[in-house]
């Protein structure tokens, strides 16, 4: 329990802290983060989303031992029938509060300050649980992966309710290269005058490939994950596409 305690105290610090040091990321925010951190690993990690508008958001993250990682984020974003532009930039930080395996799920807790380009828009922050559950359905190994996340518009511009961000995936771990599964994303406010909620679903698949089976002699590999996500209500996205690739790079 020791190590929960130190962890969650350095979440406190950091989410302080990030305020005072943040640089100048959410057209949207569809990810789902895994609460387990790899210690001394490099990661450089590049998400694109093809919508009704258009996003490429590049992540550069270090994990600086079992329960700290910290990373930097930029963000390109295109409304429909306009090029890509430099939109933001984010600090964020990763606490894992378990150890892996060792109780019924495991528990992590995501940071991130942000600053859009943008004149007049507001900064804001991110924050809340990540949840992670490997389990056996009908004999057959599945990974389950809950994030809830609230975000915040901070600043003399601030405006708006507390917003509620939520992303779940549940996939079948049939080989390393391929996992399939499926994924649900949607977006909530907690008050009046806030945007209108958005939700979408759809299959996915992920997967990991080592440096060596491409036959480079080095540790480390490529991971990727995409979707593509229908929109539920009215109000959502009809057709979305995502798409990550993550380089690692042990240290």
């Amino acid at each position: 329990m020791r190590r929960v305690h130190n962890a969650t105290v350095g979440a406190i610090c950091l989410v302080a802290a990030i305020g005072a040091w943040a640089v100048p990321v959410k057209a949207d925010d569809l990810k789902t983060r895994s609460p387990i951190i790899e210690t001394h690993e490099l990661e450089f990690e590049n998400n694109f989303t093809i919508g009704d508008s258009k996003n490429a958001v590049s992540e550069l993250e270090y994990g600086f031992n079992d329960w700290l990682k910290l990373g930097v984020e930029g963000e390109l974003a295109a409304d429909p029938g306009h090029g890509f532009h430099y939109d933001a930039a984010a600090v964020e930080g990763f606490f894992q509060l378990t150890p892996q395996g060792e109780y019924w799920a495991d528990l992590g807790l995501f940071a991130e300050f942000e600053n859009t380009a943008r004149t007049g828009d507001p900064r804001s922050l991110t924050f809340g649980p990540l949840v992670q559950k490997q389990a056996q359905l009908f004999g057959i190994d599945t990974l389950h992966t809950i994030n809830a996340l609230f975000t915040k518009d901070v600043g003399v511009s601030s405006i708006g309710p507390l917003g509620v961000l939520v992303a779940a995936q549940s996939r079948i771990l049939l080989d390393p290269h391929f996992e399939p599964g499926i994924e649900y994303y949607g977006t909530f406010t907690t008050g009046a005058h806030g945007d209108v909620p958005q939700h979408r679903a759809g299959p996915m698949f992920a997967g990991r490939i080592r440096f060596r089976e491409l036959g480079v002699k080095a540790p480390g590999g490529i991971k990727y994950d995409a979707a593509y996500l229908r929109g539920l209500t009215s109000e959502s996205d009809p057709n979305t596409f995502r798409v990550r690739i993550e380089f690692e790079f042990p240290l």
